[in-house]
């Protein structure tokens, strides 16, 4: 009854599925090339260790921002109305970080490309939940983030041969990134509006009129987060996911920076290492992810995932880990990471009504990306005064604190529609 209502046809499952997940892959791609140029551009402009946390974190920073107001503005506008606009900054700033010559320059553009990779996680996560089934929707989500790390992979592929254009091969490989959101945008100005926001709106009409109160259950206001029964999932959402990604980014934009450091010196080599766990995190995290989250659950995936998360980066505390070690590690480390990310990340699309979805999406994924900058920013100077394994450590408290939030305030999801699993105000 609920697709047949909604118009959800298989070629609108899939359209949305596949152009928002573009949205995903560029945003692997640009999160991503940083944590590569970053070996090359410290030493081309002289950057202390406070300047490589800052452009590293630079986007991450950005995303805080643009979260939050893509987030209010889709609830309000549409979710259609705005694809493909966030991507514009990526285009655009991503164009102005290749022909960067100092570090304002760099730190600002890639701070405004972060505003536009902040603004479309709302909308990509949103649109993906709102347009596939109960009974599958956890595949469809687990399939669109995967995207991410093909991104993360192409970059790494990409890079390989732009290493021997000399000391500017990170300028190409920036303007790479801009030139690929092209394609998405394109796409993204023929993709249908959401059915669920336009019964909302009162836009698409319904034989059923209690289907037009479930996108709403009396949640108006931005403010309605922070109120009655709606309270719960906001601290939920926003704190597990804040955890969550201080020690999954904190780590994993600086793989190359620690395998350089840690394992092996060559570029090169380097790249080839982040190929593997990129490869790693797709297969074993994503691929067998789409075969338990709609059976298992996310509550039960998402504790899987943080507990395995802790109990890796606690024994990194206790355990010396170099050289080749230290990437079966990290690929071990990048597939469980994963089985937490993807719930952490689409949780808020399926806890809130339809007329401020969106907002909540933005608001967790702004303050997940203030986590994102805490452990972005602070990792390499974690790693010269504490050592490397009391970093992980540290990451790994931080995890099983998730972990016993999420025993306590998790609501399970799977295999029930959003008007069933969405909280009401009141």
């Amino acid at each position: 009854m609920e697709e047949k209502e909604l118009s959800l046809t298989r070629e609108l499952k899939l359209s949305a599925l596949f152009v928002s997940s573009g949205g995903f892959f560029l945003d692997g791609f640009d999160l991503t090339i940083i944590s590569f140029a970053i070996l090359s551009i410290k030493d081309q402009m002289n950057l202390n260790i406070y300047q490589i946390g800052m452009v590293t974190s630079a986007a991450l920073l950005g995303a805080v921002f643009g979260a939050l107001i893509f987030g209010y503005l889709s609830d309000k506008m549409g979710r259609k109305a705005l694809m493909g606009i966030d991507l514009i900054f990526l285009f655009i700033f991503g164009i102005i970080s290749a022909i960067s010559n100092n570090f304002i320059i760099l730190f600002i553009s890639r701070l405004l490309l972060g505003f536009g990779i902040g603004g479309d996680y709302p909308l990509s996560s949103t649109l993906i939940s709102e347009f596939t089934p109960a009974e599958s929707r956890g595949k469809y989500q687990a399939a669109g983030l995967s995207l991410y790390w093909v991104g993360n992979l192409v970059s790494a592929i990409v890079t390989i041969p732009l290493l021997s254009l000399g000391n500017d091969w990170w300028r190409y490989l920036f303007l790479t990134g801009a030139l690929l959101s092209i394609p998405i945008i394109t796409l993204r100005i023929k993709m249908a509006e959401s059915p669920r926001w336009l019964i909302y709106k009162g836009r698409l009409e319904v034989s059923d009129e209690k289907l037009r109160y479930a996108q709403i259950k009396h949640a108006s206001k931005y403010s309605d987060l922070f109120k009655g029964n709606l309270l719960k999932p906001t601290i939920f959402v926003t704190s597990v996911w804040f955890l969550f990604d201080v020690a999954a980014y904190g780590i994993g934009m600086y793989y190359p920076y620690t395998i350089k450091q840690f394992a092996f010196s060559s570029n090169y080599t380097t790249i080839y290492a982040l190929i593997l766990i990129s490869i790693a995190a797709i297969l074993a995290g994503y691929v067998l992810s789409l075969f338990l989250i709609d059976s298992l659950g996310r509550k039960k995936l998402l504790l899987l995932g943080l507990g395995l998360m802790s109990i890796f980066l606690i024994l990194g505390g206790f355990i010396k880990i170099t050289g080749e070690w230290l990437i079966i590690y990290y690929m071990s480390f990048v597939s469980i990471e994963q089985w937490a990310g993807i719930v952490t990340l689409f949780y808020p699309t399926e806890l809130f009504p339809t007329s401020i979805r969106a907002s909540a999406q933005g608001l967790a994924t702004s303050i997940s990306r203030i986590g994102s900058v805490i452990g972005t920013f602070f990792f390499p100077s974690m790693i010269a005064f504490l050592g490397f394994s009391h970093s992980l450590f540290t990451f790994g408290i931080l995890s099983s604190i998730g972990f016993a939030i999420t025993i306590f305030l998790a609501k399970e999801t799977k295999k029930q529609t959003l008007e069933e699993t969405s909280y009401q105000l009141n």
